[in-house]
C-alpha cells in the first residue's frame, strides 16, 4: 500500500482568443491561463492484488466517516474508484467514476505506460473548486491525478508521457502540468512558455446555474468575434502576468445563454477598488482583479448579499504537485 498526497489549483484564463474551427474538430486557440491558490485537495492510495486493506474516508453528515474495504483480486486488472467530497457552499454535482475525468486520467497514463497489474487505485477528493465555473477544477484534479499515479507507480516527473496524457485530455489539463501562468497556443493545450505570476488578489463571482461549453462555442460558431491585432501582440509578447491584457472573445457567446453574466459583470466592473472584469473561460464565473486584500473581502461579501456565490482568493504560482 502506498500513498500520496496532491494540491489541484484551479485557474482563470487573463486571455483567452478563440479562432475559427480546425480541421480536426477544435477550435485554435491563444490562452494564457494563472493558477490560483483556490484549490482542490486529492489523496491516492495504491492497494496491489493480494493486499487487503480497511480505509477510512469522509462520508456525509450522516457519517461523516465511513470506512472501506478494498482487496484487489487477481486478474482484476486496474480499478480506480473516487470519493468526491464537496466543501459547504458549493452544489454537488454527481460523477460516477467512469466519468470522473481524474480517474480517466490514470487509466490513460497506465495505457500509455503499459502498465497491466492487477491493483486499485483509490481516489478521495476535497472539492473547493466550483463546477460549472470556468477555474478548471475537474482538468485540475485530473492534472493532479496524473501526477500522483506517476509517483506511485516509480515514474519520473519530467517522463514526457505524463504531459502527453495530459494533453489528450484537454487543454486546461496540460496547462496545471506546469502551473503559475502560462501561454498555450494550438487548441489552448501547446505549451509555449511561461509568464511571472502575479499575486495579487481576485475575486470570482457566480450565479445560479452553468454555461455548457459545447453551447458556447456554437454561439461563438454564429457571432465569430475575431482577436484584435494589438491586443494579440501585447499578449504574446508579454513575460510577466500583470503584462497581460484581460481579453476573452468567447465571453459575448456564454453571455447569450446566461442572462445574469452580463448583470454579474456590470456589478463588478461599478465596484470601487476594482482593476479588471472578465469571464472566466465559457462562464458561468466572472473574476475581478481588486487593488487589494480589503477591496476583496468587501466585493465578496457585497456579491453574496445579491445571492450569487462568490468567494475571494490570490493569484499564485501552484501547480497539480504532491505535498510534503
Amino acid at each position: 500500500m502506498q500513498t500520496v498526497k496532491l494540491v489541484a489549483p484551479a485557474k482563470v484564463n487573463l486571455f483567452l482568443g478563440i479562432g475559427p474551427r480546425r480541421d480536426d474538430g477544435y477550435h485554435s486557440a491563444i490562452s494564457i491561463m494563472h493558477a490560483l491558490a483556490m484549490h482542490d485537495r486529492l489523496e491516492m492510495t495504491l492497494v496491489s492484488a493480494g493486499e487487503q486493506l480497511v480505509l477510512f474516508e469522509p462520508g456525509d453528515a450522516a457519517q461523516p466517516s465511513r470506512q472501506l474495504e478494498v482487496a484487489p483480486a487477481q486478474g482484476c486488472g486496474l480499478v480506480v474508484g473516487a470519493n468526491v467530497q464537496w466543501a459547504a457552499g458549493l452544489e454537488p454535482a454527481e460523477i460516477a467514476d467512469e466519468d470522473n475525468l481524474a480517474c480517466k486520467a490514470v487509466h490513460a497514463l497506465a495505457a500509455a505506460i503499459g502498465r497491466s497489474e492487477d491493483e486499485c487505485i483509490r481516489i478521495v477528493i476535497e472539492k473547493k473548486i466550483p463546477h460549472q465555473t470556468g477555474l478548471g477544477g475537474g482538468s485540475a484534479d485530473a492534472a493532479a491525478a496524473l501526477v500522483g499515479a506517476a509517483n506511485l507507480w516509480g515514474l519520473l516527473p519530467e517522463d514526457e508521457r505524463i504531459e502527453e496524457v495530459a494533453r489528450s485530455l484537454g487543454a486546461d489539463v496540460a496547462f496545471f502540468i506546469y502551473g503559475g501562468c502560462a501561454l498555450l497556443e494550438g487548441a489552448g493545450d501547446v505549451f509555449e512558455h511561461t509568464l511571472e505570476p502575479m499575486k495579487q488578489t481576485l475575486v470570482i463571482v457566480k450565479p445560479d446555474g452553468g454555461v455548457s461549453t459545447k453551447e458556447a462555442y456554437a454561439a461563438f460558431d454564429t457571432l465569430s468575434p475575431s482577436i484584435p491585432d494589438d491586443l494579440l501582440s501585447t499578449a504574446r509578447a508579454a513575460r510577466r502576468a500583470n503584462e497581460v491584457p484581460l481579453f476573452n472573445n468567447l465571453a459575448a457567446a456564454s453571455e447569450t445563454l446566461h442572462d445574469e453574466l452580463s448583470e454579474v459583470r456590470s456589478f463588478l466592473q461599478h465596484y470601487p477598488g476594482v482593476e479588471g472584469v472578465l469571464l472566466c473561460g465559457s462562464g458561468a464565473g466572472t473574476f475581478a482583479v481588486c487593488e487589494n486584500y480589503e477591496v476583496g473581502q468587501a466585493l465578496s461579501a457585497a456579491a453574496q448579499s445579491r445571492g450569487w456565490w462568490a468567494r475571494s482568493t490570490s493569484f499564485a504560482s501552484l501547480a497539480a504537485s504532491i505535498l510534503p
